[in-house]
């Protein structure tokens, strides 16, 4: 990662030099991101302790050339730790995108969603539990007022290869469809689907995934729930997603399920997980939407309130191949203040309660949290 700094230094120190006026084919901006969070568990278990966060911090690169060409480069500075977040390059005209680089897959509008954007300081449990990560490829968008699509081909399951290391590949996609897209009220509905066949050790021929979770927090804790399948051959993973804006009013939904068929004759194991998430805004007239990339995003005016309250179910439990990684429920009512488009404040409460098969057995834990969030 250390090479990943060097080049990302290079990048800010040579961009200025291509700077040109306004009238220039090329336009570049610098971007970034802070997130100081802290929390504090009531009634949990002795596990869990308070603390102060930074868990996220970036800087970020973009060029656009010509209107059609975009670059950007991503970087994560969180947790002492230099990592790449984003370094694609893409090219769009007439609502046709074309993307190649380290970048999502799009599959699920809770996993595709910018944390700058999320209304919790996570994204929904069983998102974060089922989210394949950033990976090498290629991919297509479609994106109109009415619909949007988008596929992808993409190689291994992250950065990290070596040499003993045979890289998987995986392909995912996304439909949506936009009956209602106007100011101020949207309704979207939509699927996506994920096949991976995961990276093999080729001194052991081991493949294998992984499912885990912290709860509804990135502040250093112990995992709530976390399965590792092995002899895993492949994995089909799919959602159904539905947004809704009237105004004031938020409704968001999302159902997941996965099913990972293993080698030597295992049974196949399989997990599911939902949630359902409302909003009002006590202050403000209305959310925003990004249509190229069909998920929300924060609310643009100054000085909005939102108010929200979220319900997430995930069972990593499938008894009839004997794997059993706990099952999570929680209930999160949150506050958010917009101060502008770039600081924003975030206090979440939130109450979980686990089953006996869970990383922290059967419990309850009650959590409040606070996050001053920066990006400019």
């Amino acid at each position: 990662m250390k090479h990943i700094a060097t080049l990302f230094l290079i990048l800010l120190i040579t961009l200025p030099v291509f700077a040109t006026p306004d009238s220039s084919p090329i336009n570049w901006k610098l971007s970034g991101r802070l997130f100081l969070d802290g929390g504090a568990y009531i009634h949990s278990p002795e596990a869990l302790h308070a603390g102060a966060h930074i868990s996220d911090v970036r800087l970020a690169a973009k060029v656009r050339i010509y209107s059609c060409w975009y670059t950007k480069i991503d970087v994560g500075f969180a947790n002492n730790k230099v990592t790449l977040k984003d370094a694609f390059t893409e090219y769009g005209k007439d609502g046709n995108y074309f993307r190649a680089g380290y970048m999502l897959g799009y599959y699920s509008i809770d996993q595709s969603t910018s944390t700058n954007d999320l209304i919790f300081n996570t994204a929904s449990n069983v998102s974060e539990t089922f989210y394949p990560d950033r990976r090498i490829g290629v991919s297509y968008t479609r994106s109109l007022p009415s619909y949007y699509l988008s596929a992808g081909a993409f190689c291994g399951d992250g950065l990290s290869f070596t040499e003993t290391t045979k890289p998987g590949y995986n392909f995912s996609g996304r439909i949506v469809w936009r009956p209602i897209n106007s100011s101020g009220q949207l309704f979207h509905i939509g699927t996506g689907a994920l096949f991976k066949v995961p990276d093999e050790d080729t001194e052991t021929q081991a493949q294998q995934i992984r499912l885990k979770s912290k709860g509804v927090t990135y502040i250093p804790s112990p995992r709530t729930l976390e399965l590792t399948v092995g002899e895993a051959r492949n994995q089909v993973q799919s959602n159904v997603e539905c947004l809704f804006f009237r105004h004031k009013w938020l409704l968001q939904t999302e159902f997941l399920y996965t099913n990972i068929h293993r080698k030597n004759h295992k049974p196949s194991y399989s997990a599911h997980g939902g949630y359902i998430m409302g909003g009002f805004l006590l202050k403000g007239t209305k959310y925003a939407y990004d249509t190229l990339d069909a998920v929300p995003v924060m609310p643009e005016e100054p000085h909005s309130i939102l108010l929200a309250c979220r319900y997430n179910y995930t069972n990593l439990n499938d008894f009839s191949s004997n794997m059993t990684g706990g099952s999570q429920h929680d209930l999160s009512i949150g506050i958010n203040y917009y101060f502008n488009k770039y600081i924003s404040s975030r206090l979440n409460y939130a109450h979980l309660w686990m089953d006996k098969y869970s990383a922290l057995g059967k419990c309850e834990i009650n959590m409040m949290q606070l996050r001053l969030q920066v990006r400019f």
